[in-house]
């Protein structure tokens, strides 16, 4: 079957209403096409009534699905954050006919954008989504290799949600950690020796600090100073004012 892969950025919203019981409105939004795979921008906790997203979804689709006679479209709901104690509840909704956009008319990768009504769950129409779309000719690979298993994906998914770590970038390879040798039991102590001579006579500047840089702990040429990365200096701490009521007279 001929498909299409179809990019939809949900940019914003304005004048969005707080449902019942929401002081302040904390959007998300959700899109599909098809039900079974529906997907979620993040909470935009600052906008209010003026949402930002900017997030991008790809969906695959026949060809069939952007014809002009074709009655198929963009659901999208839009939700307020609830928090700890409400449930999260629906400001509004909005359907994007996708024949109207006319994408396959526009050259490969061109956006359409659309502003479109949003419709409060009482009927009426109350604020803007403002949202692009687009037929792409081609996708990153990691959203190639996720569409073989569902038919919708979200950039954001894919790199990392809230919460999450990111994933390492496509175009970085995996670092690999230079390692030195390990120091023969006759090497360590012979260098924690020439340390603690050093420190006797009052004589460090050979000896150099480590804090934590690993760089300092990989090379070979460090004079054997390998074997104590890792060992601080013991600091004197100097006592607060705050801590004068715990010393014992």
């Amino acid at each position: 079957m001929d498909s299409q892969l179809v990019e939809i950025n949900l940019i914003s919203a304005q004048g969005l209403k707080a449902p019942p019981g929401h002081r302040q409105t904390k959007a998300y939004a959700v899109a599909w096409i098809d039900p079974a795979a529906k997907l979620r921008t993040s909470v935009d906790r600052e906008g209010g009534e003026n949402p930002s997203w900017n997030e991008k979804f790809v969906f695959r689709v026949p060809s069939s699905l952007l014809r002009d006679d074709s009655s198929s479209a963009v659901s999208v709901e839009i939700y307020s954050a609830g928090g700890w104690y409400l449930p999260d509840s629906l400001v509004g909704a909005v359907r994007l006919l996708l024949a109207n956009l006319r994408l396959l008319v526009l050259p490969p990768d061109s956006p359409a954008f659309v502003a479109l009504g949003i419709r409060r769950p009482s009927g009426r129409f109350h604020g803007i989504l403002n949202v692009g779309a687009a037929v792409l000719s081609r996708v990153p690979i990691i959203v190639a290799e996720a569409l073989t298993g569902t038919p919708a994906v979200g950039y954001r998914d894919l790199i990392g949600g809230e919460g999450s770590r990111p994933r390492q970038p496509l175009w970085r390879s995996a670092s690999t950690k230079r390692t030195s040798p390990p120091l023969s039991p006759a090497a360590t102590d012979r260098t924690l020796k020439e340390i603690n001579n050093k420190e006797f006579n009052g004589d460090f500047g050979e000896v150099r600090e480590t804090k934590g840089d690993e760089s300092d702990c990989n090379g070979a040429g460090d004079g054997g100073l390998a074997a104590l990365c890792g060992l601080g200096f013991t600091r004197k701490i100097h006592a607060s004012p705050s801590d004068q009521n715990f010393q014992i007279s």
